[in-house]
């Protein structure tokens, strides 16, 4: 394997490769390697083929094998850049990819995800970026509204209210329908907030400006993650699900595996965050 300018591996992890956005964008030309660079999906369809192709791993027969998981975590300036582009991205970038793998004659264990998720901890710098990798063969659905995910191969979109499945929609929000009555509500020692009929919400510890359709979880201690679980009011009952990357959250005594959603028809329903650190009540309104 070819060094690529931009892209190194991490010497303590060899699935995480750190990016220089720069770098990237120059190449082997020094000059342009010193321009500032504007984060554009053009660049990270860019970095996430050049890692592509740092899969060391090959099949029985000696076929190139490529990661089929990748996790792109974006300084959050150039998050919110992106996040602008959102559709252009999807649009095009699945097909870049693709394409991609044809010229690599490589084999992959399922379907591809690429994710994008903003970095909220710190450990981003600016004009960087870092991309985990990973073989999975389950697909794994984004639910994180801090994600923006493009897959290749695998089922397609299904409904967000099919409770029988995880649902693997390419971006997942918080969203709510200002029209609709008022179907759930969810209490904890502290507050209390509904949820209208069709809408999802995302609750998690409070922290500065937030988003349309987050419940801030007043009382909440460091324990709680700023982004910990969403909950949407679908006709049947509801969804509940963890957030990527956040603390437990169990349902009705039921771990919610990260990433992972359950869905519920009985109420009231108990959730426990954190290993019991707060505990949320979900009723719902007009009776069981």
């Amino acid at each position: 394997m070819r060094p690529v300018p931009g892209i190194n591996r991490d010497e303590t992890d060899p699935e995480t490769f750190r990016i220089d956005w720069a770098a990237i964008h120059g190449g082997l030309n020094p000059w342009k390697r010193t321009e500032k660079v504007v984060v554009d999906p053009f660049l990270v369809a860019k970095a996430v083929k050049a890692v592509m192709g740092q899969c060391p791993h090959q099949t029985a027969n000696g076929k190139p094998l490529v990661w089929n998981e990748y996790r792109v975590f974006l300084d959050l300036a150039d998050w919110e850049r992106i996040k602008k582009l959102e559709s252009t991205l999807l649009r095009d970038m699945g097909d870049v990819v693709e394409k991609h793998l044809k010229k690599l004659k490589a084999e992959m264990v399922g379907g591809l995800t690429v994710r994008l998720l903003r970095d909220e901890g710190g450990t981003v710098r600016p004009g960087h970026a870092v991309i985990k990798v990973d073989f999975s063969e389950v697909e794994s659905a984004a639910t994180d509204p801090s994600e923006m995910t493009v897959r290749i191969g695998g089922p397609v979109a299904r409904s967000l209210t099919d409770l029988t499945q995880r649902v693997p929609e390419s971006f997942v929000g918080a969203y709510v329908n200002p029209a609709a009555e008022e179907r759930l509500k969810v209490q904890w020692t502290g507050g209390e907030a509904t949820i209208r009929a069709g809408s999802r919400v995302v609750l998690g510890r409070p922290h500065g400006a937030t988003a349309p359709g987050f419940v801030a979880l007043e009382g909440a201690n460091s324990k709680i993650n700023k982004r910990q679980l969403w909950i949407e009011a679908s006709e049947d009952g509801a969804l509940i699900g963890r957030i990527s990357d956040a603390n437990p959250v169990e349902v009705k005594g039921r771990l919610v595996q990260a990433g992972g959603q359950i869905s519920i028809d009985a109420f009231p329903a108990e959730s426990s965050l954190s290993n019991g650190e707060m505990k949320l009540t979900v009723e719902r309104l007009g009776g069981s």
